[in-house]
Parts: C-alpha cells; structure tokens; sequence
C-alpha cells in the first residue's frame, strides 16, 4: 500500500485504481515531517520530533489496513476543515478520514448528514481522553488557574462543531467560549491576547508543550478535562470500496489492539501521559 498527499485545492480526478482519503491539512504537515521519508510501516517507535495523537494515528491507519489485507493504494487529499472533511466522506468522494473523530461529532451542528458515515472500531475508549488547558506562558493569571473557579473566569477558544469539547466546556460552567473554525488560527489568537486559552491532548515534549506554527503553547500546571466520548476512523458508506475498507481496518485495529501496539503509539505521542496522570480533573 503507498500513500501521497494532495492539497486541498487539487481538482482532477485521481490516478486509475488510487483510492482517497481525508487528513487535516496540519495533520498531514506534520506527519510527513514525522515519517521523514521513512515507511509507515516500519515504524514501532513512536516518539520523537512531530509526534503527537493524529500524526500516529495517520500511521496506525496504514498498519491497521495492511495487517488487514488492503491492496489498493490510498492517497491522502488535504482538508482545510472538520466540516469539509465530513462532507467528503458523507458524499462517498472520500473513502475514510485518516484520523479519529468523536462518535458524537456526525451528528453535530455542521456535520451535515452523517447517514454515509459509518465508523471504525473505537479507537480510544470512553473515558480516555484527558486534555490539556493549553495557553501561553506570559499568560500569567491563566498560568496560576488551580480551580475550577479560576478557569470559569478565563475565555476560550474552541469550535462548536466539535460537539464533544464544546458540550464539555458548557458543563463546566466556562460561559466565555469562541467559536473558530480553523485549529491553526486559534494558538495565534491565544498568542495575540485575543482569548486565555484552547483545549489540546497533552504532547511528549520534555514541557509538555504545543507548538503550532511560531507559537508555543503549555499547559496550566495540575489541571486537566476530561472528554467523554469515543473516537473512531469515519469511512464513506457510498463510496464502492467502503465496506471493504471497513472490514480490512476493523480486522487489522483488532490486531494492533491486542498486540499493545495502539497504546504504545498513544503513549508515546504523549496523549496517555503518565506525567499529568495525578492532575485534578475539572
């Protein structure tokens, strides 16, 4: 199986017998910079410059259909959005996302119709994605947040088509939440004092730190969120190759379970951190 990747504006057809998928534009930036030439599916390491939960994810897919059987070569196609994203599956263009999405998310306001949607075994399970309250470090009074009441005083940025992360700040009282679209605009907001904060899975850096672009975001020390819910690889009903892509990536995500593989990547990405493992959950 081969991959390539094709930026969203690209509009012929693709090659004979090449099949499609969808990846987040900095997603996709960042897991070729990850793999550094090398093939997805030599890699047991995890770690290193890059890392982080949907770049190992792009590379467990691969795993998880060639372990599968999947024959036909799979070309990624850039997204600029989540909602873009999800209309490409829905429509069938598209046969899978080439990183997990909330379950709940198909159904969200901006999702579209998600009836062409079918999803992956989970992924991560209910009750295992614990983030991080991510902002910059001349952020004093959000740096010195350590109760609940001090982060219902801080603004902060998310999407609400994210339906998971936008419910979960709404139940914990946070009432000045932003809608932004674009992931990548929102640490150069939080950056440009615009908002206090973002929500991000923790990352493997020494720090703990995020950085996006020219910005360096870290986490407020001892506080986490907890975001329920499960996550799973969105495949394309209508598209002809879907339930046979369904079924070689069911096969092979069962095998990488059992072997240990999908927490090791998880791990060591940095999104199971054993270093935030005693932080408060808000």
């Amino acid at each position: 199986m081969s991959c390539a990747c094709l930026p969203a504006a690209w509009a012929a057809g693709p090659e004979l017998g090449v099949i499609q998928a969808a990846v987040p534009a900095d997603v996709m930036a960042d897991y070729e910079r990850f793999l550094n030439r090398r093939d997805p599916l030599s890699i047991s390491d995890f770690s290193g410059p890059y890392s982080r939960r949907d770049v190992v994810e792009v590379v467990l897919l691969h795993q998880a259909l060639a372990l599968g059987g999947w024959q036909h070569p799979l070309q990624f196609v850039d997204m600029p959005s989540g909602e873009r994203l999800l209309r490409e599956i829905s429509s069938g263009r598209l046969i899978c996302s080439a990183t997990t999405y909330w379950q709940q998310d198909i159904a969200g306001p901006g999702a579209g119709t998600g009836q062409g949607v079918m999803l992956s075994r989970p992924m991560i399970q209910m009750g295992e994605f614990e983030a991080g309250l991510y902002t910059v470090e001349s952020n004093r009074r959000a740096m010195s947040a350590r109760t609940l009441a001090d982060v219902q005083g801080l603004s902060v940025l998310s999407n609400r088509n994210w339906v998971v992360d936008w419910a979960t700040l709404e139940q914990l009282g946070i009432s000045r939440r932003q809608h932004v679209t674009n992931w990548e605009l929102m640490p150069r907001m939080v950056a440009a004092g615009r908002a206090d904060l973002l929500l991000a899975p923790f990352q493997a850096t020494p720090d703990l730190s995020l950085t996006v672009g020219n910005v360096r975001l870290l986490p407020i020390p001892g506080l986490k969120i907890a975001l329920r819910g499960t996550r799973h690889y969105l495949l394309a009903r209508e598209h002809p190759e879907g339930f046979g892509l369904r079924s070689a990536l069911d096969g092979g995500l069962q095998r990488l379970l059992q072997q240990g593989v999908v927490r090791k990547a998880y791990t060591q990405s940095g999104f199971f951190n054993a270093r935030t493992a005693s932080w408060t959950r808000l």
